[in-house]
């Protein structure tokens, strides 16, 4: 008999060896910020322990992080029954998410009294949500009065493809646009003025977080080395999303430091003698504790954009169109529909029967495309002083031609020059069987020049008759 229950227990503590192993591995997933990895591991050792109380509380962690609410609130529920005081601040967090400020409050200062009393410090994870509710309730006090006429669900791969903009903005373009050897963050888009003349995009700095950065176009379909728009911008995390307006100096763009409300933020920042000044939080109702992003005003439409995953649509993300406003009004604190205006729950809540909102839809109807329908096909400089950036500029038809083939030539030269790049470094590594494969793009290449120079002049002389 004794002999049974030392064996059962040698297997009990064993048992607790594991979990306390797999806990601590998952738990190590979430320090390094890997909560999808941490998932699987802490539902698994639920199964198997659905009385642990610290297993409820990491797994609850996971899926907030993870916009997974309803199963975070449930495990949060479930640890904070199973005497795991940190799970208020979990709690807390959910609360804040639906603007429940004051029920945040409560639970934060439940936590708070009960750190006292044990004589502990507040947890990192309890500084980051008293920090959002300092944010939010500073928000609250200056929600923006917009008016949001509609709203639309798109896949979140390809959403700004949804924008439709005047040509007179810009356009906004894949990141596949980007010349060979120009890196960028992944995702981010590339914004690039009527002009052509530049491109804004996200790309990674030296410590891997995301920064803006910008290249000039320089003659022959070259571009100049990208630099640095201002490191400041990120705010400790990345910035992302860029729009410049027409005046050249006012600039949009999403960043998730310190100062956002939780994950990506839309900021506003002007630029003065070539320097961007320090960023500001444009508040609510265009950022959420979600992903809030790409914010571009048409002046000529007079509508403006914004995207946001505050919905939580598997894989989708929200487009909202609204009306710009020149000066800043703001809800009163004391209305009654401020969180509902705050949120966005119902855009009608926001709208005025004094708007013609037909008119909004009329002048969107009449532009052609898409702001990602107008991207870049090349950069050809004609020499009347033109930059052409797609073939429908050309106004004769033979000129058209040719540039389409001006364009397939680039395209394969572009290809080679990259493929020539990877056999040479392969040679250099001590795989001289690529040799043969060097030599004959080497060989080829002389003769695509001339043939891009011929379509070149080809192009010129149809369109300008010479």
């Amino acid at each position: 008999m004794k002999k049974n229950l030392l064996i059962a227990a040698l297997l009990f503590s064993a048992v607790q060896a594991m979990s306390g192993q797999t806990l601590a591995e998952a738990q190590a997933l979430i320090d390094a910020g890997d909560y999808k990895g941490a998932t699987p591991m802490l539902e698994a050792l639920a199964a198997k322990e659905p009385k642990n109380g610290k297993v409820s509380f990491s797994l609850g962690e996971c899926y907030l992080r993870q916009g997974r609410d309803s199963l975070a609130t449930v495990e949060f529920t479930k640890a904070k029954t199973r005497g795991q005081h940190e799970a208020s601040v979990g709690l807390a967090a959910l609360a804040l998410k639906e603007y429940k400020t004051d029920e945040a409050q409560e639970l934060l200062e439940a936590y708070t009294k009960t750190l006292k009393r044990n004589r502990k410090t507040p947890s990192e994870f309890a500084d980051e949500v008293s920090g959002l509710l300092d944010r939010i309730n500073s928000m609250l006090m200056r929600v923006e009065q917009i008016e949001v006429f509609d709203s639309i669900n798109v896949p979140a791969a390809d959403f700004f493809k949804h924008y439709r903009l005047s040509p007179e903005c810009g356009s906004l373009n894949p990141a596949s646009i980007l010349p060979i050897g120009f890196a960028c963050g992944k995702p981010t888009i590339i914004y690039e003025p009527e002009s052509r003349s530049e491109m804004m995009w996200a790309a990674p700095d030296a410590d891997g977080h995301l920064e803006l950065v910008r290249s000039v176009a320089l003659f022959g379909d070259e571009w100049d080395r990208p630099t640095a728009v201002g490191s400041h911008l990120g705010e400790g995390g990345d910035a992302n999303y860029p729009f410049l307006m027409s005046d050249g100096i006012t600039l949009y763009y999403a960043n998730n430091g310190e100062n956002s409300l939780g994950g990506y933020d839309i900021f506003i920042t002007r630029s003065s003698d070539n320097e961007f000044l320090q960023p500001q939080n444009i508040g609510m109702p265009y950022n959420s504790p979600y992903n809030d992003y790409m914010l571009a005003i048409d002046e000529n439409t007079g509508v403006g954009w914004w995207a946001s995953d505050r919905n939580q649509i598997p894989d989708s993300l929200t487009i909202y169109m609204f009306v710009p406003s020149e000066v800043r009004r703001n809800v009163d604190v004391n209305q009654p529909d401020l969180r509902e205006r705050a949120r966005l729950s119902s855009i009608a809540v926001t709208q005025s029967k004094e708007t013609d909102y037909n008119k909004l839809r009329t002048a969107l109807s009449r532009i052609k495309g898409s702001a990602a329908s107008l991207a870049r096909q090349c950069t050809f400089y004609m020499p009347d002083g033109r930059v052409i950036t797609r073939v429908e500029q050309l106004k004769n038809q033979d000129a058209r031609t040719a540039l389409r083939q001006y364009i397939d030539l680039k395209s394969g030269i572009d290809a080679d020059a990259e493929e020539l790049a990877r056999l040479r470094k392969a040679y250099e590594a001590g795989e001289t069987s690529v040799k043969i494969d060097i030599i004959a793009i080497e060989n080829r290449a002389t003769g695509d020049r001339e043939a891009l120079k011929r379509a070149a002049n080809e192009v010129i002389a149809c369109e300008l008759g010479k």
